[in-house]
């Protein structure tokens, strides 16, 4: 099974590139630009994450490489119910303000997708999506939230309650994103232009 590139790593490719995403926001983007369309063209995903870009170099190719990985990792997992869907943060055991920001930022990111991907505010969406996307939203913030707290936390020591809580709310988006997925591919014939 193909595993995530290296987030740290890809990040410093993307910035180094001026990309207009960061390595966990750009998953997020694609998980939203997936769940809004059924399926989405490569191009316009990497377009979003890298920006315009007038010529390629090195430095380009390999973060195309890297973002390909990604790209195919992700509608494997959306679309095999044998493969465990995951999102692209940090690992376990990086600082969990690390990872609560990064949460954020995944977030940030899938929101970000699915407004790419054609879902506008009045978007008629099956209640349960409109709930989750509700939720997601409100979990983008995190990351802003999160440099506060996490200095008070790093402060008191980060407790077992606060690991617990995380994992939840990261198992929460992960299955929110797979039902949200799973509720609007029916649209994706109706909405449809012939």
């Amino acid at each position: 099974m193909q595993t995530f590139p290296d987030i740290p790593q890809l990040e410093d490719m993307l910035f180094n590139l001026n990309a207009a995403l960061g390595a966990t926001e750009s998953h997020g983007a694609l998980c939203g630009m997936l769940c809004a369309q059924g399926a989405t063209d490569v191009s316009k995903w990497m377009l979003h994450v890298l920006g315009e870009h007038e010529e390629s170099s090195a430095g380009l190719q390999a973060a195309g490489r890297e973002l390909m990985k990604i790209y195919q990792i992700s509608v494997e997992q959306m679309n095999n119910n044998e493969i465990d869907f995951q999102l692209m943060l940090p690992d376990d055991d990086d600082p969990l303000e690390d990872r609560v920001e990064g949460l954020g930022l995944w977030c940030q990111g899938f929101v970000y997708g699915l407004a790419a991907g054609g879902i506008k505010e009045d978007t008629v969406l099956p209640e349960n999506s409109k709930e989750l996307i509700k939720d997601i939203l409100e979990i983008s913030r995190a990351g802003y939230v999160a440099d506060d707290e996490a200095e008070q936390a790093v402060e008191e020591g980060n407790s077992e309650e606060d690991e617990v809580a995380f994992m939840e709310v990261c198992e929460y988006v992960r299955v929110g994103v797979l039902l949200i997925y799973e509720e609007l591919q029916p649209l994706q014939s109706s909405t449809t232009v012939h």
